[in-house]
């Protein structure tokens, strides 16, 4: 049984989130705890786990007065310490790698457009998130079909049910959801109205597609 698809680890796309941004846009809060922070670092573990997508949180401040980087599982979270802020780290990141196939999560619109000038996509904190919550459900339905069929299949070993079992898993939860996320939700993106996208929204539109 050939399984692709949720585990593709030929789709791997490096996403670089703007951490307190990011957390401060979905909890609508000024003031993130540590505790909060913890919350969301292992959150996308869970995502990078059934994505395999790698996830580059960037914080201000942190545990020390210099710069530090922790690894959480599969993710890399990084402190910007006392000296810089963490727009500072994400653009010297975003330099150091020219070329990767990279999406800044940030809604900061001078990161943003340092981002456009570098050729890295760029989303908005709150799209990312509706975006994230989206695909987070369909894996977990996804998991939920593939469980199910396999426990009918143990119980009646019926070879339509095989087949049925080997569709899911080649489909992947991936090609279940293609297509779905823009359609579901009105995405305050550069794309709109039916005009004919950029270059920039097509790009964008292949990084929004790999989430």
């Amino acid at each position: 049984m050939q399984q692709v698809g949720r585990g593709d680890t030929n789709i791997v796309m490096i996403i670089v989130i703007d951490a307190y941004n990011y957390i401060k846009s979905v909890a609508g809060q000024t003031f993130i705890d540590d505790r909060t922070a913890q919350q969301w670092i292992d959150i996308f573990k869970e995502y990078v786990r059934v994505r395999h997508n790698q996830i580059i949180l960037i914080f201000d401040a942190g545990p020390g007065y210099f710069p530090s980087t922790q690894r959480h599982g599969g993710v890399t979270v990084m402190y910007a310490g006392q000296q810089q802020t963490a727009d500072d780290v994400i653009k010297v990141w975003l330099k150091a790698h020219p070329g990767a196939d990279a999406l800044l999560v940030s809604s900061d619109r001078e990161l943003c457009h340092c981002a456009d000038d570098m050729r890295v996509a760029s989303v908005g904190s709150y799209d990312f998130y509706k975006i994230f919550n989206h695909v987070m459900k369909q894996e977990e339905q996804f998991e939920q079909k593939v469980v199910q069929t396999a426990h009918k299949t143990a119980q009646h070993d019926d070879f339509d049910q095989l087949e049925d079992l080997d569709r899911i898993m080649e489909e992947g939860s991936r090609g279940l959801m293609k297509g779905k996320i823009i359609k579901e939700h009105d995405m305050p993106l550069r794309v709109r109205g039916g005009k004919k996208s950029s270059k920039p929204d097509k790009h964008l539109m292949r990084k929004i597609d790999k989430i």
